[in-house]
């Protein structure tokens, strides 16, 4: 039989544990590595290692207290329906392979590492510190001296501190898409740029990481405007407290 692809639904759980659930855990490393032996073998295999899915199933039926309890325990980030659903389309056409070599990890973020329990791990160490040391590459990259969530605390008004986000924004889609900033205009639609479904997944991680902003990624791609867009992230920020 000759199979197109191979899909194992693992968990990141597999990598980093997850507290009471070592059975759990083990099952999610023997699906990351099953897919590994396939591979070895060269037949079609790609493995999802999904953090928890915020908007549907468990976490989606919990209560605002039990969710946040939830999240304290697991660490890092959540993902959404979107976003699983890209993952395995990208995994259909073979794109995700090409990504990620067959064995995609979500939900691991740089600047929240702090805060995450694997981190006390002794076998993450090296890992950690040069995911510390990588968060001032991916600032310099991103054309950013310092985070927006920083630069909006220190904005004199909401309408400077959109106008900052409109710039970081631009800049970012302008990097990603591989265009010139002066081609980006505020007027301009998201949906007339043309983003697929793992480019804006990039730029909604960017804006949480960035912004501290949790912007899903359908409202991403059907907020109109890109200055429509800076506005949704400002006002998902969740320490902005200024009046209009």
């Amino acid at each position: 039989m000759n199979e197109h692809f191979f899909i194992a639904l693992s968990s990141v759980a597999g990598i980093i544990g997850n507290r009471g659930q070592a059975a759990y855990s083990a099952a999610n490393a023997f699906l990351d590595g099953f897919i590994e032996y396939r591979k070895s073998l060269g037949l079609p295999g790609t493995s999802i290692d999904l953090a928890a899915v915020s908007d549907v199933g468990y976490l989606a039926d919990t209560d605002a207290q039990w969710h946040q309890e939830v999240m304290k325990n697991i660490g890092g980030q959540t993902t959404d329906e979107s976003e699983v659903l890209a993952l395995i389309a990208a995994a259909l056409t073979g794109d995700l392979d090409q990504s990620c070599s067959g064995r995609c990890t979500t939900g691991l973020r740089l600047d929240s590492l702090e805060n995450s329990f694997w981190v006390q791990d002794a076998k993450f160490t090296a890992l950690y510190e040069a995911a510390k040391g990588s968060l001032g590459s991916i600032s310099q990259r991103d054309g950013l001296s310092v985070s927006l969530h920083v630069t909006f605390s220190a904005a004199p008004s909401k309408e400077e501190a959109l106008k900052v986000c409109y710039e970081a924004l631009a800049a970012k889609l302008a990097q990603v898409l591989v265009l010139s900033v002066e081609d980006i205009d505020p007027s301009i639609t998201v949906a007339s740029l043309g983003l697929d479904l793992l480019v804006a997944i990039e730029i909604r991680n960017w804006i949480a990481r960035e912004a501290n902003a949790n912007v899903q990624v359908l409202e991403l791609l059907s907020s109109g405007s890109l200055m429509a867009l800076a506005e949704i992230i400002l006002n998902k920020f969740p320490a902005y407290t200024r009046a209009e």
